[in-house]
């Protein structure tokens, strides 16, 4: 059979739903609830019967089909991290012995001091009202 019964139930349940909001306003709720269940077993019935036509006008090409190896390609991860022992003994020694400091001097610490990009210090007042009406107007 082509796909799994997830779609016998899906399409079972849609037309439970179909019936039962179609028909709530003018039945009552034990009637409604029938007609839906009613409904379920024939959409259920319904998409196992075209799962079985498709099946039957094109049934699967066994000898395509991937192999159980190519079944579960992907299924587990296997992640080996790399043995680092000798690269981290040699750091801590190093360290221990004060050989990275060599390396690499320390530099001292300096804030950014960025440019101020508009500055009021050198304007007018007359400008910067202006400016402000500039502003406002739009």
């Amino acid at each position: 059979m082509l796909g799994s019964i997830r779609w016998n139930i899906f399409f079972g349940l849609f037309g439970f739903f179909l019936i039962f909001f179609f028909s709530i306003s003018s039945n009552g709720i034990a009637v409604t609830l029938l007609k839906s269940v009613y409904a379920f077993v024939s959409f259920f019935a319904i998409a196992y019967a075209l799962r079985l036509v498709l099946y039957l006008i094109a049934p699967p090409n066994h000898s395509q089909q991937p192999g159980v190896e190519e079944e579960n390609k992907g299924a587990a991860l296997d992640i080996v991290t790399p043995d680092d022992n000798d690269d981290l003994n040699r750091m801590l020694k190093e360290q221990m012995d004060g050989g990275s400091q060599q390396e690499m001097p320390k530099e001292a610490f300096e804030p950014l001091t960025p440019p101020k990009l508009v500055s009021t210090q050198d304007k007018s007042p007359e400008q910067l009202a202006q400016a402000v009406r500039h502003l406002s107007e739009q």
